[in-house]
């Protein structure tokens, strides 16, 4: 079993901008600590879901910044399939990350307008990509 690491720089600024309460820590904590022992890869990604209204859109912010302080690298978040959910969800990623990608220490891109020019520095970085569901 992997040890999860809770004092990194994601989840310790977001938890103390968001002040988690003991309740949502037990579910961040616990959510990541299982995608760290059950192998995911492409073809088997691991994957959050949620009730509408649940607090969803906070937890999973907290369950990204605690996994990228555990080494994961890239998070893709999936919205529904309207423009105003999906700008709201942008939004509030970019207010959670604030601080990360003023220090340069990560990227947030929506998928629709995602560079095709990033380069190996940017590549590198940890990145969270908002997702729309859209007819094809």
């Amino acid at each position: 079993m992997t040890r999860l690491t809770c004092n990194g720089p994601f989840y310790t600024e977001l938890d103390r901008a968001n002040q988690y309460s003991a309740e949502s820590k037990a579910c961040i904590e616990g959510t990541v600590q299982k995608l760290m022992n059950h192998h995911t890869n492409v073809s088997r990604p691991g994957m959050l879901l949620g009730k509408i209204q649940s607090g969803k859109t906070r937890t999973f912010i907290g369950v990204t910044a605690l996994a990228f302080d555990n080494g994961y690298d890239a998070a893709i978040i999936l919205t529904k399939g309207t423009k105003a959910l999906a700008q709201q969800t942008l939004e509030r990623l970019k207010a959670d990350f604030k601080w990360f990608m003023q220090n340069d220490d990560g990227q947030i891109f929506d998928i629709m307008t995602l560079p095709d020019n990033l380069i190996q520095y940017e590549l590198e970085q940890k990145n969270d990509s908002r997702c729309k569901k859209r007819k094809a």
